[in-house]
């Protein structure tokens, strides 16, 4: 007893070492699963930024294009103590007189009034200013360039080196790059919006030993089912692991995330099914078996027996796992092996009818996947010698002698079963029983005419009555109730 409290303290011990590791690995992933949304958090912000600050500089370059980039000799230039040059008058031509005229010569009067026409000319030219062309020259050169800028051709070959680039093409690229990643900024937004009601759902993302809500559970379902129909894998996957750090206890989580791993990492899922029933699910067989299976199909016998010691240690005694461990030792070729685990089922079992059920089950196993009818021929008369009271030992003894595998079952041996039968403990009726039973074999497998009168003959003699009675009780039952119906 002192032994037996020692090794329960120290599983005790052990088992909360490995839920208090399993905690902290928990909080971990639940750190870095934060850590990470941040850092996406933060990621898309400054991607937002940056786009954001492309389009104000994008936007800044065409105006400037636009407004200040005049073509090259067309800038208005002022210096300091430099004066702008001022054009010259221009000289209308003055038309000369004919010859007639030229010779005759001119009078007073005429004279006077030609010098006055040649003194105001002179006066309005040096009055008129001449008309500014700059506007005129910068407004063709601006609107050339705005054309070739919203003409940008996008297929024309770039330069090796980012220095090279020119204005329009620079502004291009950005252009395009913008219009690139506008789509995957909508995508984004939408898959926000998609998720926000769930994660808005989720009340206890800690661990606790307390049981979640229905609705927890619910939502942590249905969170899952959409991110995986998204085929989003290394999404699903953190997802996961932050579900089960609310949901550890719960099975078909578990389950559900070893069907998502299996068809795309076994050496993970194997991982996944030891942190499972290793740590979590200690006492749950299902997944211990399906861990079993999972290990045996990959070839991995020793890890596949190692699932079935451990629920086995954990939950001793139950029929599932004996079979299952059984059937692995079979299976990989150590039949005795698997014998001696059904003889031990049968030698810890505790009540009568778990003893009967190892008992079938081992002489089946011994008849079939051992081959041998005498081993198991000797175990049942051992039982019966222990027991003879017991009706399906006796029975379980004329199937063996039946069904042995000889074309023909020998008569004599059976009869002589049939006959001890009817010598031993068991009751009226079930001696009865085997009586007509016997009859019934000689009819269809006996060699000798005597022996079956001889049967025919004590069956009436002793036992027909006992069930003519019995058929009639069975009668008066079913008349009795008739009324009631």
């Amino acid at each position: 007893l002192f032994r037996s409290k020692q090794w329960y303290q120290r599983r005790v011990i052990e088992t909360e070492r490995k839920i208090k590791e399993e905690e902290e690995r928990a909080r971990k992933a639940a750190e870095e699963a934060a850590r990470l949304a941040e850092e996406q958090r933060k990621k898309a912000e400054e991607e937002e930024a940056k786009i954001q600050e492309d389009i104000k500089r994008m936007q800044e370059e065409q105006r400037r294009a636009m407004l200040g980039d005049a073509a090259p000799g067309t800038e208005e230039v002022t210096m300091d103590g430099v004066e702008e040059p001022t054009s010259a008058p221009v000289e209308e031509p003055v038309m000369e007189p004919p010859i007639e005229q030229a010779m005759e010569p001119p009078t007073e009067p005429e004279v006077v009034e030609e010098e006055e026409k040649k003194e105001e000319e002179v006066a309005e030219d040096v009055v008129e200013a001449p008309e500014d062309p700059k506007e005129e020259e910068i407004t063709e050169p601006v609107e050339q360039m705005t054309e070739d800028f919203n003409k940008v051709d996008m297929e024309e070959p770039l330069p090796d080196s980012p220095e090279a680039l020119t204005a329009k093409q620079e502004a291009a690229i950005r252009e395009q790059m913008l219009l690139d990643m506008a789509p995957i900024h909508e995508r984004i937004l939408a898959e926000i919006e998609e998720v926000t009601a769930f994660e808005d759902g989720i009340k206890r993302p800690y661990f606790h030993v307390k049981e979640l809500e229905r609705a927890q559970l619910k939502n942590w379902k249905n969170y899952l089912n959409l991110v995986i129909e998204k085929k989003d894998t290394p999404r699903t996957i953190i997802l996961f692991e932050r579900c089960l750090i609310a949901c550890a206890f719960y099975e078909g989580f578990w389950i559900k995330y070893i069907n998502f791993m299996n068809a795309i990492d076994k050496e993970e899922t194997s991982k996944i099914y030891r942190r499972a029933c290793m740590v979590h699910l200690v006492k749950k067989p299902y997944i211990h078996l399906s861990w079993a299976a999972f290990e045996e199909e990959r070839g991995n016998l020793e890890i596949a027996r190692e699932a079935l010691d451990h629920i086995d240690k954990g939950m001793p005694g139950l029929i599932a796992v004996i079979l299952r461990r059984a059937g692995l030792e079979r299976r990989s070729g150590n039949v005795e092996q698997g014998g001696d685990i059904m003889k031990l089922a049968i030698e810890n079992c505790r009540g009568r009818e778990t003893r009967d059920f190892w008992i079938m089950k081992y002489v089946t196993y011994l008849q079939c996947s051992c081959k041998d009818v005498d081993a198991a021929r000797n175990f049942l008369q051992e039982q019966i010698e222990r027991n003879q009271r017991h009706k399906r030992l006796y029975a379980r003894l004329l199937d063996l002698e039946l069904n042995c595998g000889a074309t023909q079952p020998d008569s004599a041996a059976i009869v002589a079963i049939f006959n001890k039968i009817l010598t031993s403990g068991l009751s009226v009726e079930e001696k009865a029983g085997f009586s007509h039973r016997r009859l019934t074999f000689l009819e269809e497998f006996g060699d000798d005419v005597s022996a079956i009168i001889a049967a025919y003959d004590d069956h009436n003699k002793n036992w027909k009555t006992i069930l003519d009675e019995k058929k009639e009780k069975s009668t008066d039952c079913d008349s009795a109730l008739i009324p009631l119906l």
